[in-house]
């Protein structure tokens, strides 16, 4: 008995051994497919850099996480829940809906313009391109306005058709150019908000939103920071000229392979980057990320209701080909990268700073619905607290606060004597006929007591 015990306790002992050693045999298995073997050699030049957009993490910021239920790939499969009229949204940026945008514009480089997706020819797909564009829908084109309009399908300012900025009509918001730098957004300020206030009727009760991105080709031709100067100047130009509307201020573009996210594939691309040591790429790419959210956090501390700012320094896309995304020999992203772009964009503006673009299959993975905690797009408002109102507690909430106002309003003395004009006329006049009869009567009594008239001569005199 004893012996069987211990041959029974040996077996399951090299059983579990090779339980434990099986993750280790498959892991070696998989790690020497061809397409990683062709980045591995970049894993150990980069891998410290980390993601520049975690970087708010840093300061101790605790942000609510978002709990998406629901997602969708096409026109079909959208069954999104609409959470108008059941919830009060579009007061300001911390319940700021899909459904509450009337306006898509952008500025920017070329990103922005869609310069590459027409390769080889070096012209503006201004319909394509993923911040602005609107030609086709999403499932011939991933775009942001056509993703805002399954919620929305009156959305005003989407580019269409292939040119220039002047060669497409001023009511496409797009005022973007390819090889755009952040000193030239002041520019691109003025004319989006001439654009925008000509052509948008009751502009007032619009939400507006404002895609602007900026640096890909700054940083790839010249290393440099951004103009934080300009990037103020131009973010004061839209709050001033726009009521209602939500900025977003997106960096320079990361392309990864999927086996090696935090090495920067654009670099090598770029003659300026790829001359830069690791040091000097991470301390550039910091200082762009820190200029950014120093020119969201000053925005934002502003505590305008119905303007804001979200800064995200990099939008990062991977994949386990990666060269597919960029137009051949340019820095610039093809048809796949703009896809890519709209459904990182998309994904993380629904689930905010807590979407993991390291775990993103973006060939595969679909698009976020609203979450159901939070069922808006996650600004700084809102990312450390989120809060539902219905529109039937709105309406109880701001019938009750009207009361007490009513009742304790009281008038000014010049309201007072604008309702009482007439009286008051009246009693002034009363007031002069018994002053006039009283003094008309005293010089009447005393003329009567006089023994001499007022032309008689005095004796003496």
């Amino acid at each position: 008995f004893r012996s069987i015990l211990e041959v029974e306790m040996e077996t399951r002992l090299v059983l579990l051994l090779l339980l434990l050693a099986t993750p280790t045999i498959s892991r070696k298995r998989t790690t020497t497919t061809p397409k990683e073997e062709e980045y591995e050699d970049y894993e150990d030049e980069d891998d410290d850099l980390g993601d520049v957009n975690s970087d708010q993490h840093r300061a101790g910021a605790v942000f609510q996480q978002a709990s998406i239920t629901s997602v969708f790939t096409d026109k079909k499969s959208f069954l999104c829940p609409h959470i108008k009229p059941a919830l009060h949204t579009g007061t300001s940026l911390a319940d700021l809906s899909p459904e509450d945008v009337d306006v898509v514009a952008a500025m920017g480089d070329s990103l922005a313009s869609g310069r590459g997706l027409w390769a080889p020819s070096a012209v503006d797909f201004r319909g394509a391109a993923f911040p602005i564009g609107g030609d086709a829908n999403i499932d011939g084109l991933v775009t942001i306005p056509n993703l805002l309009l399954e919620f929305n399908d009156e959305i005003e300012g989407v580019s269409h058709g292939m040119g220039g900025r002047s060669n497409l009509p001023d009511h496409q918001f797009n005022v973007a150019i390819s090889g755009a730098k952040t000193k030239d957004m002041p520019e691109q300020a003025d004319e989006l908000v001439r654009r925008i206030r000509v052509h948008t009727t009751e502009l007032d009760d619009k939400w507006v939103m404002v895609n602007i991105p900026i640096g890909t080709e700054e940083i790839c031709e010249t290393c440099a920071v951004p103009d934080v100067r300009a990037l103020r100047i131009a973010l004061a130009k839209i709050r001033t000229g726009i009521k209602k509307v939500f900025v977003i201020l997106l960096g320079p573009v990361h392309v990864a392979s999927s086996y090696t996210i935090n090495v920067n594939l654009m670099k090598s691309r770029c003659s300026c980057l790829e001359a830069l040591t690791k040091n000097q790429y991470s301390s550039l790419l910091r200082k762009w990320a820190n200029i950014f959210y120093d020119v969201q956090s000053e925005f934002n501390s502003l505590n305008y209701t119905t303007f804001g700012v979200l800064a995200i320094p990099q939008l990062i896309i991977h994949s386990r080909d990666p060269n597919s995304l960029f137009t051949e020999g340019e820095p610039q992203l093809n048809r796949r990268g703009h896809t890519y772009a709209a459904k990182w964009l998309w994904n993380r503006l629904l689930a905010g700073p807590s979407y993991n673009v390291s775990t993103a299959v973006f060939s595969k993975d679909a698009y976020y619905c609203p979450s159901v905690g939070c069922p808006y797009f996650r600004t700084p408002r809102n990312f450390e607290h989120c809060s539902i109102l219905t529109e039937d507690d709105f309406e109880a909430r701001k019938s009750t606060t009207r009361r007490p106002r009513t009742a304790t309003l009281k008038p000014t003395r010049r309201d007072t004597i604008r309702r009482n004009l007439g009286a008051v006329i009246v009693v002034v006049v009363l007031l002069a006929l018994i002053a006039v009869c009283l003094l008309g009567g005293a010089f009447y009594c005393h003329g009567l007591q006089a023994t001499k008239g007022r032309f008689e001569e005095l004796s003496g005199v």
